[in-house]
């Protein structure tokens, strides 16, 4: 199907709106079911038993915090950045070499700087990089950048093994299938801007699959 043709499908404000509106059509279908399937998965034995619209309010839940905590680390790296004035690393100039080499540890610079005629070279580069590394720490001490990456190493973790199970679970109506290619369409295809085969078709599909639950 010519892309011409999926655009005649399905408009461009229906697919801005797509996946929201069937966000809030899983949503109102998992009703009281939403409570018992939050994050964190604790093991594999409780996964295993939460029905697929369970599985994919859980999903989302992990997915929606994802976002916000990715949001937020980015924030945080950038405030840190201008506190520390940069990354804690250090361009090194090595001799006989025409391009700087980046270093981030003490090791690096003793390996790229050594022997006795470059002692005072090495002294000199650890001093600037432990001085970098010193007001790097303490923005990131007093901004929690670390922390908010961690959480978001955490949750990321977390949304994949939701999903793995959502997508491995059976479907045994028409509304667990929405609920998986919701999924996999708002992982890879958030914006449903993608144009190439099969997203376009996928996105006609999905909504093509709540219209008929709609009605069902």
């Amino acid at each position: 199907m010519a892309d011409s043709e999926n655009n005649r499908t399905l408009p461009a404000i229906t697919r801005r709106k797509l996946l929201s509106a069937t966000t809030a059509y899983l949503t109102a279908l998992a009703g009281h079911r939403a409570q018992s399937a939050s994050y964190p998965v604790r093991d594999q034995d409780a996964v295993a038993t939460r029905n697929v619209l369970g599985l994919w309010r859980a999903w989302y839940d992990a997915h929606e915090e994802g976002k916000r905590l990715c949001h937020r680390q980015q924030r945080l790296e950038t405030a840190v950045l201008n506190s520390a004035g940069g990354f804690p690393v250090l361009k090194l100039e090595i001799p006989g070499e025409d391009i700087p080499v980046v270093v981030q540890t003490h090791q690096q610079i003793d390996t790229l700087l050594p022997g006795d005629a470059m002692a005072q070279a090495r002294k000199m580069a650890k001093t600037e990089l432990s001085a970098k590394l010193k007001r790097w720490n303490a923005a990131d001490e007093q901004l929690g950048y670390s922390r908010a990456r961690h959480a978001e190493t955490r949750i990321a973790a977390v949304e994949h093994a939701l999903a793995s199970s959502l997508w491995q679970a059976p479907a045994h109506t028409t509304s667990d299938i929405i609920a998986k290619l919701h999924s996999i369409i708002e992982t890879e295809d958030p914006g449903s801007n993608v144009k190439e085969r099969p997203w376009p078709q996928l996105r006609v599909i999905l909504a093509e699959l709540v219209r008929i639950d709609r009605i069902a």
